[in-house]
């Protein structure tokens, strides 16, 4: 019998997403929860990038999403 699935919990703060346009790290600008999956927006700060082309989604499963369930602003309890 296999063994089950191990689910790893996920902080959307853990990581970095780096523009391949501009080689500059971006910033979370939005969040958007969703049926199954949250999303997270993340744009350069600067004004060399169009965020329309350079805005980056990035989804994470609701059961693994760490950031979502503790952060206030994203419907978390802050604990």
């Amino acid at each position: 019998m296999a063994e089950p699935a191990v689910l790893h919990k996920f902080n959307i703060r853990d990581i970095s997403i780096k523009c391949g346009h501009c080689e500059t790290y971006q910033t979370l600008t939005g969040f958007e929860p969703g049926d199954g999956f949250n999303a997270y927006t993340f744009e350069c700060e600067n004004d060399r990038c169009d965020p329309k082309v350079t805005r980056t989604l990035l989804e994470v499963p609701v059961v693994l999403d760490i950031f979502h369930q503790k952060h206030p602003d994203c419907g978390g309890t802050g604990d």
